[in-house]
């Protein structure tokens, strides 16, 4: 009788064993890196177009089993420049005024990824979901992005186009604020495409 007592409490700590031994190798492994980067915008007139960079401040990607998840995206807008050559110093200032940015009062914007989904159009290939917040204004945002390995870094880069910058408190010169025959030349386009290129450090 204690033998067989003997027996099956070696069995039951076995099953326990390898229950915890196959919890703790099947469980997600979640982790954040840190990740540093900038992004390219360009913004559109009539018959022409303006570029220029602003720099991550700081951020970090989400993974679960070395998998991306999401991500927040700090970008520090008084880095916002334009690379114009023939006005670059007098555009630069003027975007970083009230009449566009504001960065005395807004110095940051944040991307915050909520969904990452891959595309069947390759196996680097990720649509993007979340929420992008400029000037206080958030609104959701979707794109799709091509993360790859480095060595050891993942690096990400993904074009999103903010289709209506009125929605951030960007009003300047559009044309849902102004009669087009007032705007003339001065018209800006409410679209503005940003080029996203981050990598782990």
């Amino acid at each position: 009788m204690k033998k067989n007592i003997l027996i099956a409490a070696i069995m039951m700590a076995s099953v326990v064993s390898f229950a915890k031994e196959k919890t703790t190798t099947t469980k997600e492994v979640i982790k954040n890196q840190d990740v540093t980067g900038q992004i390219k915008w360009t913004g559109y007139g009539v018959g022409k177009s303006h570029d220029g960079t602003v720099q991550l401040k700081s951020g970090s990607i989400e993974m679960k089993n070395d998998m991306v998840t999401g991500g927040t995206f700090v970008f520090d807008m008084a880095s916002l420049n334009s690379t114009k050559f023939d006005y670059s110093e007098k555009l630069t200032g003027h975007l970083k005024s009230a009449d566009f940015f504001n960065v005395e009062k807004f110095n940051t914007a944040t991307l915050k990824i909520t969904k990452v989904s891959a595309l069947k159009s390759g196996a680097n290939a990720f649509e993007m979901t979340g929420d992008l917040t400029i000037k206080d204004k958030t609104n959701p945002i979707t794109f799709n992005a091509v993360i790859t390995k480095d060595g050891a870094k993942l690096k990400a880069a993904g074009s999103v186009e903010i289709k209506d910058r009125t929605k951030y408190d960007i009003v300047y010169n559009s044309k849902q604020f102004s009669a087009l025959s007032k705007l003339g030349d001065k018209l800006i386009e409410d679209n503005i495409k940003i080029d996203i290129d981050v990598m782990t450090k």
